[in-house]
This record gives structure tokens, sequence and C-alpha cells, in this order.
């Protein structure tokens, strides 16, 4: 995606540049990288934003830093990956509030944003907090689809598949 609009670059640069902020780019989130998931939800939020006259610049300061967490969740099949799931989804926004308040100063805009975005978990206070978590949640929604579509594609499983059963293969092993 093309960031070449000033406005948003002027507020997001610093905390892009950021060397902690950095480490989100080897962070996996989807089929991407967190970094690429915050940059994008951020430039979506901060378009309806601006164009609602809400607070754009806490808009993109607090979607750049919603998932701040920076580890891996662990998302292979295991007997406790419900819980763990529960446990990520209301805990991870508490960890990403205290690295950012660790590295950057918060408004109550910003902070809200971040730890109100996995709604309904909890309930954001703010219409720009509102903002970062549907686009959050859209863009969750085509990150996960595109990794369906991946993940069922012809290709992908003929690239992936180490084990092709056939009918003759599966009545010889009978």
């Amino acid at each position: 995606m093309n960031y070449a609009d000033n406005r948003f670059m002027e507020i997001a640069e610093p905390l892009v540049n950021n060397k902690e902020f950095q480490k989100m780019k080897h962070i996996e989130h989807h089929d991407g990288s967190v970094y690429d998931h915050v940059m994008n939800v951020s430039y979506q939020s901060y378009k309806i934003a601006y164009k609602a006259g809400l607070n754009w610049e806490a808009t993109i300061r607090g979607a750049l830093l919603h998932d701040f967490y920076l580890y891996k969740f662990d998302k292979r099949f295991r007997l406790k990956l419900p819980l763990d799931a529960l446990k990520h989804a209301v805990m991870h926004p508490v960890r990403a509030l205290e690295n950012a308040a660790s590295h950057f100063e918060l408004n109550e805009i910003e902070k809200d944003i971040i730890v109100r975005h996995m709604f309904p978990v909890r309930i954001p206070r703010y219409k720009e907090s509102w903002i970062v978590s549907m686009v959050d949640k859209h863009l969750a929604v085509q990150e996960y689809y595109q990794n369906f579509r991946k993940s069922t594609s012809k290709k992908y499983r003929e690239q992936y598949s180490t084990i092709k059963f056939s009918k003759v293969q599966y009545s010889e092993a009978k």
C-alpha cells in the first residue's frame, strides 16, 4: 500500500521509525506481518476519521500501536488453542498499551484505541476507537479469507501437500 499521504506520514513516521516498532515486521499476523497489518489499519482508519472531522492524529497513532504486543501468538492446532486464543484476545491489548506507553507519550483517545480495539471484549469510549476496532475487524476478515483461499487453492495444495492419497493407494493399504 502506498502511504504517500503527507498528513498520514507526518504523524506515523516518528512511530514507524522507532526500533521497537520495527520489530513488528518480524512477527507473523495472518499471512503477513503485524507491521503490515497495523499500517493498513492505521491508514484506513485515518481516512475515515479525517473525512468525519474526528481526531485523525490520535487515530493514526492509536491504530499503529493497537497490536504493539511484540510476541508471536502460537496458532498451531492443539488442545489449548481455544483457551490460548481467548487469553490472547483479552491480554494482547493490555500488553500493547504497556509497550506503547513505555515508548511514546499517549493521550486518552490513543490509550482507548489500543486497549479497547478488541470489541466486544472491551467497549470503546471514543468514535476514533470504534473506527479502529471496526477497520481492524474488517481487515482481519479479509486477511483470513485470503489465507483460506490460498490454503484451499489447487496450486497451494499441490505445492505443500506431502502425502497424496489416491484410491489405488488407499485400497492397497487395506
